[in-house]
């Protein structure tokens, strides 16, 4: 190993030998330079600061006195990239805001050519992923060569660190560099709002985390059969409150705490031998800016900054790299890299700051930053945004036998990369929009101001909003735009029916439709008016459980064959709705996603037995328990048959911001990813999950069709039919324990009108 007199001996005559070599180039203008050394001072030490150093460590500008020097249009410059004691090998040397010119080898050594005419001041720039970048600003031409020393980001992760403040995005209250939003306004102001920065305190990732429903208290609390006892207050240290515990929870599912006359798992009062121990991996992901330990925390640890910002900027560009091999989030996929390093060995010295991201020339050494290309790639979002985890309750297992590799929850990373849009449109081309007229990330900088402190000019597609843009966000929803919905029919083969098809198609995501949370589904819905009169279905599937039911029954299991249902006669009330189905026979042969996407599988494998919606009736008394109805079931289908499936549901309102009710039972489709729990239940939230019984959300490019054929009344000869597809983001009896403000999305509605035989 070389000792370091002895490397920085073969620095010096490695920077001596470059200095020869441009000696003929070196142009004496004899000029005072003295104004031009203040500039380069002060831009200099305006990328300084708290957690940062000088931006600019170059052996020399050849600053004399007097006026600034004006520069030739074009100048060479040559250097050495270091570490401070050894040549930097596979450094990208650039001049700031334009292409990388060369890579350093072996040796460190540069030469490469700036130019005036970029807007602002000509700054050479060195990068390396790794390193934090470094510069040299040029207020006149280099007497001799130019050292850049680049500071490594060297791990482990620092665990002192405490995360800054991203501020809000307004000047009046972000005033100093204490906030991100003091520099990069606009991308402060787009990230509030977003589901990054409510990714902590979103109250239904905190409501499933206690097994609470925070909008419920009081009668409203039992209503539900919920027990109100105290907990702690979200983003709080140790504050308690009275709460709704109600349900699912990830903390009293793994632990086995909060049982009826026990405490609640969250309050704070709780000795520590009866605190839970297992959290989910839940504040892996959706708690990254948590100051201290990363990976394996308590959601409820969220405090400050790290509760009421989320998942925010001083967490995202503290990911030094994306390991796709470890679990998600902090706990090990998001490799967090916190500064550890001094600007001295002074004591009390201030922490070299490094910010990861896109840029190789960000050399300002205030924000450290470092170039971590995965940023602008897919990859980045698979940090979080794909996962398969392992059975979670105590006591639950996989089948390993479809699950080798552990239960797919999430997948939309995959969806994308084994789709066409990979890897040309990465997720950051629809979800992070670009913003139009912006110079760089800082608003105020302009063509004048551009160098080292301000930054330098980026094409547009580098200037992006921080919204991270969802489904239902923009004037236009995306979800909207990503989905196109047809509708066409004609004559049955038999005179006085009539045949409908529909389809959805999935044009403008890069993956399946929904994505990410599992609990989400699309429903589409048929209805048919025939005269006034809501035909029968001889053909066709119905709705399942994902579009909502308040009841459902089997013929044979739990209903007999005179309509006997004593669950569905407990729960119904007059002006809801019964729903028959019947088994055809068929399974249906769906696209699919992941595992049920396999040609190899059938459609019985996919998981969809198809059932026929054979009769729809309001509901007008209950007697014992038989539900009545109008007109009497035994009049719609004549006898129940084994296999029938009673769904006890509600009348559709399918207007946009409608209350979503239940409609399972009806003509039509649901798109959904259907988790399955230890007990059989389906469509629970993911934590509980230990199989998928379905995949049938609609992939990237793909399309679904829907075909049903109904039989009009006598004397009918046409018929209007309407096909609404709704988007849910969670389960409609899920929502409703829980007291969510759930609304009806309408993505779209078509209507035909067909003509019978």
């Amino acid at each position: 190993m070389m000792r370091r007199d002895s490397v920085s001996l073969w620095i010096a005559v490695a920077l001596a030998a470059v200095a020869a070599s441009c000696a003929d180039d070196t142009v004496d203008t004899g000029a005072d330079t003295s104004s031009a050394s203040s500039d380069s001072a002060s831009a200099t030490s305006s990328g300084s600061g708290q957690g940062g150093d000088a931006a600019s460590t170059g052996a020399s500008t050849g600053s004399g006195v007097g006026g600034e020097v004006e520069l030739p249009e074009t100048f060479v410059v040559r250097g050495i990239v270091t570490d401070g004691t050894a040549a930097v090998e596979g450094a990208s040397v650039l001049q700031g805001g334009g292409e990388v010119q060369q890579v350093t080898g072996p040796d460190g050594t540069f030469e490469i050519e700036l130019t005036t005419s970029l807007p602002g001041r000509p700054t050479l720039v060195a990068g390396k992923i790794g390193y934090r970048a470094n510069g040299e600003e040029f207020y006149e031409l280099p007497e001799g060569p130019i050292e850049l020393v680049l500071r490594a980001a060297e791990p482990p992760d620092g665990l002192g660190y405490l995360y800054g403040d991203p501020g809000n995005g307004s000047p009046a209250h972000d005033t100093s560099t204490a906030f991100c939003g003091h520099c990069h306004t606009t991308f402060v102001a787009t990230f509030q709002g977003s589901r990054h920065q409510n990714a902590t305190k979103d109250p239904w990732v905190q409501d499933l985390y206690a097994g609470v429903a925070s909008a419920r208290d009081g009668e409203a609390c039992d209503d539900v059969e919920g027990l109100v006892r105290s907990g702690k207050v979200p983003g709080s240290a140790a504050d308690r409150i009275d709460r709704c515990y109600v349900g699912d929870g990830v903390l009293p599912d793994l632990n086995g705490c909060g049982a009826a006359g026990d405490p609640a798992c969250d309050d704070p009062e709780l000795p520590a031998n009866q605190r839970p121990e297992a959290f989910g991996q839940c504040a892996d992901c959706h708690a990254a800016g948590m100051d201290g330990p990363a990976g394996g925390r308590d959601l409820l640890e969220a405090t400050g900054v790290g509760f009421e910002q989320g998942n925010h900027c001083d967490a995202c560009h503290h990911v030094r790299d994306i390991d796709l091999d470890a679990p998600p989030g902090t706990a090990g996929r998001l490799v967090m890299q916190r500064p550890k390093e001094r600007v001295s060995d002074a004591p009390g010295a201030s922490l070299r700051q490094v910010m990861f991201g896109p840029l190789l020339d960000v050399p300002n050494g205030f924000m450290g930053g470092s170039f971590q290309p995965k940023f602008m790639e897919g990859t980045f979002c698979a940090g979080c945004h794909e996962q398969k985890q392992d059975a979670l309750l105590p006591g639950n297992s996989l089948d390993r036998s479809r699950w080798p590799e552990g239960l797919p929850t999430h997948s939309t990373y995959s969806e994308w990369s084994e789709s066409e849009y990979a890897p040309g449109a990465p997720c950051q081309t629809c979800h992070m929009p670009v913003l139009e007229g912006m110079f760089n990330s800082i608003d105020v900088t302009d063509a004048d101001s551009a160098g080292i402190a301000g930054g330098f000019r980026r094409p547009p597609e580098r200037n992006r909003s921080h919204a991270f843009v969802g489904a239902l966000d923009g004037s236009t929803p995306m979800i909207d735009s990503a989905l196109l919905v047809t509708l066409s029919g004609g004559p049955g083969e038999t005179p006085g029916f009539i045949q409908v098809d529909a389809e959805v198609a999935n044009i403008g995501a890069g993956h399946a439709v929904p994505t990410g949370e599992p609990m989400r589904s699309l429903v589409l819905v048929l209805e048919v008016d025939a005269c006034g009169e809501t035909p029968p279905a001889s053909e066709g599937n119905a709705i399942a459980d994902a579009g909502g039911t308040l009841a459902r029954g089997r013929v044979g299991e739990d209903v007999g064959l005179s309509g006997s249902w004593p669950a569905g006669a407990a729960r119904a009330e007059v002006g809801q709705r019964l729903r028959v189905t019947r088994p055809s026979g068929e399974f249906l042969d769906y696209p699919g996603i992941g595992r049920f996407a396999d040609p190899a599988l059938g459609p019985e494998d996919k998981g969809i037995a198809v059932m026929v919606p054979i009769a729809d009736a309001a509901v007008i008394d209950v007697v014992g328990n038989t539900i009545v109805t109008d007109p009497p079931i035994d009049f719609l289908v004549g006898e129940l048959l084994d296999g029938d499936v009673l769904w006890l549901g509600e009348a559709p309102d399918l207007e946009e911001g409608a209350a979503p009710r239940a409609l399972a039972g009806m003509p039509g489709q649901d798109f959904a990813r259907i988790t399955v729990d230890a007990d059989g239940r389906r469509h629970i939230p993911h934590y509980r999950a230990v199989d998928l019984a379905s995949d049938h959300r609609i992939p990237a490019g793909g399309e679904v069709h829907s075909g049903h054929a109904f039989a009009l009344p006598a004397d009918c000869t046409e018929a209007t039919v309407t096909a609404t597809l709704l988007y849910r983001r969670a389960p409609l009896e899920l929502a409703r324990e829980r007291g969510w403000d759930d609304t009806e999305h309408v993505v779209a509605s078509r209507t035909v009108v067909v003509q019978a035989r």
